[in-house]
């Protein structure tokens, strides 16, 4: 893969979808999600943030630990009255 095609690549991989009026997830996101069935059509990011709880109690998985991080870092940023 040439470097125009990575780049390609990674824009797409991080492109928001929306889920609802409450919820975006990249695509990037989505796909671990999915990888490990934790459903994202929810109503607020910490439904999705409680299930990754409880897959990450029984496994070690750091891709989805990345994503719930970039996921509680969202929720703070965008529902912390500062």
């Amino acid at each position: 893969m040439n470097l125009e095609d990575s780049i390609k690549n990674i824009i797409n991989n991080n492109k928001l979808v929306k889920i609802n009026d409450n919820i975006y997830l990249s695509k990037y996101q989505i796909e671990i999600l999915d990888k490990y069935q934790i459903n994202y059509n929810v109503s607020s990011v910490s439904e999705i943030l409680f299930e990754i709880d409880e897959v990450l109690e029984c496994i070690d998985a750091p891709d989805l630990e990345e994503v719930a991080n970039s996921l509680q870092e969202f929720e703070y940023y965008n529902n912390t009255n500062k």
